[in-house]
């Protein structure tokens, strides 16, 4: 299994970029009495320090006897490049990276963590011919911010038979290690079990700022609860007017940011971590010798004691969360149905706009016809006045012309009336010219009267017709009219 971890590991490492970051060092130390502790304040770590940290020689070399127990750990503390947690990265030299997995006998599978997503804790227990090591990989590092994110990775070795714990920390300016660092130099005395560390990041992972973000939110709930209440009762009203001062967009929006608030930190993934460190804790309790045990059995139920407490607090979140999440799905069904019904209100409005235009244009094409037949009309009166002027002529010609027309007929040399006895008298044959002038006359005013009475039925009849046809376009615009007034009413409703 081992080989096959070495293999994998020589494999992913071929496709890693190196990104460095500066390196220090951390020791503490307990005697095996509890009587002298000796710790060593954080101090840089070279490159060419490591060798001598890692085999505990040079500078480092007057630690190296009597000590019943410590943690010694390779920091990178407030790293400055945001690749340096992205996947297939390492913030040290590949040659230094393998060094410190074979001397302080890290998982090779280290390396294939670094694309684990959300929080991340894995324990395993490995062997060779000295001694026995508790192996431990917990990290968050997918986070991703403008801003400095709070990314930590933690790798330990524990060798069961010197007590020593190896290991490599890493993390971002708000990761904590600074506080944990601060916490083992004051608590020493516990710092012989392995779990130790890793229950300290967790505990900070998990501080009093979770519960109040939590109660933060449940408080916008509130609002977001009484906000929807009033639009539902300001939707059922019949005055639909009001609808207007609903805002269910800044709803949605507050909304989904509560949501997503309530979403961030999933205490089921932490309360996953905490069983999988309740199980480190079984394991180590199993492999840890008899004489080591009987020292470590105080320290063990102190970290038993925690992990009951964030379990149960955790649970705690879970319940109080799960109540949230019921609370804002209702909220998003009564905002989804509010939406709907807006929606729905925006279609109408959409066809009764269509429809009002398509009206509006139909009056307006009837208020055009109508303007048309009425310039019609106005053009036939004029033309019908016109002729009768012309007729008034014509009637006072027809008068005249038969008289003047006879009087130069017969003046003509085909009718002498001053042949005779009578001559120079008015002849006695004048009958003839009235026997002749006066039906003519009568004829030609019959037929003029016939005619202008003939004008005067077809003026009434298409004046009987513009009646009717203004009536018909004068009904027509009060239903039109009737219909965009209920188009309105509708499009309030």
């Amino acid at each position: 299994m081992r080989l096959m971890d070495y293999f994998l590991f020589q494999q992913y490492l071929k496709e890693f970029t190196v990104i460095e970051e500066s390196t220090t060092c951390f020791e503490v130390f307990l005697q095996a009495d509890k009587s002298n502790t000796h710790v060593t304040e954080e101090s840089s770590l070279p490159d060419i320090d490591i060798d001598d940290f890692l085999q505990r020689s040079g500078r480092f070399e007057r630690k190296a006897h009597k000590n019943a127990s410590g943690i010694r750990l390779i920091l990178q503390r407030n790293v400055v490049d945001r690749e340096t947690f992205e996947p297939k990265r390492l913030s040290m030299q590949k040659g230094t990276y393998q060094k410190i997995i074979r001397e302080m006998h890290l998982p090779f599978s280290w390396i294939e963590t670094s694309s684990a997503v959300g929080p991340f804790f894995w324990y395993g227990i490995a062997s060779d011919s000295q001694s026995s090591y508790i192996q431990i990989i917990y990290r968050k590092s997918d986070v991703k911010k403008k801003a400095t994110p709070r990314n930590w990775e933690l790798v330990l070795s524990f060798d069961v038979s010197t007590g020593i714990t190896s290991g490599f920390f890493k993390g971002t300016s708000r990761s904590d290690i600074a506080m944990c660092l601060d916490c083992l130099k004051n608590c020493v005395a516990e710092i012989e079990h392995p779990m130790f560390l890793p229950l300290l990041i967790f505990s900070y992972d998990a501080d009093s700022k979770e519960d109040k973000r939590l109660r933060d939110n449940r408080e916008r709930v509130r609002i977001l609860e009484g906000d929807i209440t009033r639009a539902a009762h300001i939707f059922k009203d019949e005055d639909f007017t009001k609808r207007d001062t609903v805002n269910l967009a800044q709803m949605n929006s507050d909304l989904v940011d509560c949501h997503k608030e309530v979403l961030w930190k999933r205490p089921e993934g932490y309360l996953a971590i905490l069983h999988s460190m309740g199980q480190a804790l079984s394991g180590f309790k199993e492999v840890c010798p008899s004489e080591r045990k009987e020292q470590l059995e105080a320290t063990h139920c102190i970290l038993e004691r925690r992990l009951k407490m964030l379990k149960a607090k955790l649970e705690g979140i879970s319940t109080h969360r799960q109540v949230t999440i019921s609370r804002l799905e209702l909220i998003e069904r009564v905002l989804q149905n509010l939406v709907s019904l807006s929606i729905f209100r925006q279609e109408q409005q959409m066809k009764l706009g269509k429809l009002r235009r398509q009206q509006t244009a139909k009056m307006e094409k009837s208020w055009d016809q109508e303007r048309r037949d009425m310039h019609q009309a106005q053009n036939e009166f004029e033309n019908m006045v016109e002729a009768r002027k012309q007729t008034a002529i014509g009637f006072l010609g027809a008068l005249f012309l038969p008289g003047t027309f006879l009087a130069s007929v017969f003046s003509t040399s085909f009718f002498d009336f001053q042949a005779g006895s009578a001559a120079g008298i008015i002849s006695k044959k004048v009958w003839i010219y009235w026997a002749f002038t006066l039906p003519i006359t009568i004829v030609l005013l019959a037929l003029l009267a016939f005619w202008q009475r003939w004008l005067h039925r077809l003026g009434k009849k298409r004046d009987a017709q513009l009646r009717v046809a203004e009536a018909e376009g004068k009904r027509e615009r009060e239903m039109l009219t009737q219909s965009l007034r209920n188009i309105d009413l509708h499009e309030i409703a």
